[in-house]
């Protein structure tokens, strides 16, 4: 979901002020993946989380026709409201930090975001009584520090070829109640809160090939997450679990095609199937959560510090998954 309104060319100068929930979920390079022909959101794909905020921005052109133009944008919004009315428990997480596409042609582009994420928290306020119960174990709400992330994507196309490599690093900035806490050791005595700093990182590329004479594409996907890394992707729309939040391999292979009724429709109207293949193959525990310490679990002794939370996690998984998508 988003709803923004932009004021462009202010002063008559290449600035612009948006204000909204911004247009922050399936960023690039995921609209390949997805069937689309542009650029679907601002963030790159390792943020994909909706929220309410502002973007100050400049529009910049190389004079080069390969180099294209560029833009740079400050963001700052509310990534968490704990109460409107009255305080909550916990202060709201904010968001803030820059989004740079250095350079952008057509299909071309080179993106750097930096951003923090400021009070993150441990868990939501769950309403329903089996979740109250479950998080209970894990203690009261509480506010845990901050996290720092930055990314960098490149994408291009060869003919028929559409090619994309990111890389991205997470690290945290624990106050007194820490982030990844070895809770299994905390209770045993051996250990206490881990106010250390932790980094993390991910390695994700792609390739896909358009067969326009057919309306097939083909493609397929390869990222690698660390132990410690920390993806905000809860907009994800994987079936099971977001792939670019995995502590440990994900492949995928997908195919796509176009069916000749969209136009039909309307001049921007557009129909096609997608059929892919995903298998993850988790080297820890905890992906997409900063909580728990990030367990190995190839290690007998790990594997029973999480039974002994009772956590039994799955070493991998297999998906498929089969859309169809109309616009109109």
């Amino acid at each position: 979901d988003r709803a923004y309104v932009n004021w462009n060319n202010i002063a008559g100068a290449p600035v612009w002020l948006s204000l909204g929930r911004r247009p922050t979920t399936d960023g690039p390079p995921s609209q390949i993946r997805m069937g689309q022909d542009e650029r679907l959101a601002t963030p790159v794909a390792a943020f994909n989380y909706a929220f309410d905020g502002i973007t100050f921005g400049y529009g910049y052109n190389w004079g080069n026709e390969d180099l294209g133009a560029g833009k740079v944008r400050f963001c700052y919004g509310r990534g968490f409201e704990d109460g409107l009315l009255n305080d909550g428990n916990i202060n709201d997480a904010d968001f803030a930090g820059i989004n740079w596409d250095v350079l952008g042609r057509g299909r071309r582009l080179l993106n750097i975001q930096s951003f923090g994420v400021f009070n993150a928290f441990n868990y939501p306020q769950f309403k329903d009584i089996p979740d109250e119960f479950a998080a209970a174990a894990f203690g009261e709400r509480a506010n845990l520090g901050n996290i720092w992330h930055t990314d960098v994507v490149w994408q291009d196309e060869v003919a028929n070829f559409n090619y994309f490599v990111e890389g991205g690093w997470s690290n945290t900035q624990p106050n007194d109640n820490g982030m990844f806490n070895d809770f299994a050791g905390i209770v045993a005595g051996q250990t206490g809160f881990n106010t250390g700093s932790e980094n993390g990182y991910l390695i994700y590329g792609g390739v896909r090939y358009d067969m326009d004479n057919i309306r097939l594409k083909l493609g397929a996907e390869y990222n690698y997450g660390s132990p410690y890394w920390i993806a905000f992707t809860p907009a994800h729309d994987d079936i099971y679990q977001s792939k670019l939040a995995t502590r440990g391999h994900v492949f995928e292979l997908y195919t796509i095609y176009d069916i000749p009724a969209g136009e039909a429709i309307s001049k921007y109207g557009r129909a096609f199937i997608r059929l892919g293949y995903q298998y993850y193959d988790y080297t820890h525990s905890g992906s997409g959560d900063w909580n728990l310490f990030p367990y190995d679990l190839d290690d007998n002794a790990d594997l029973a510090k999480l039974q002994a939370l009772g956590l039994d996690p799955i070493d991998d998984a297999h998906q498929i998954y089969l859309t169809f998508e109309a616009f109109f």
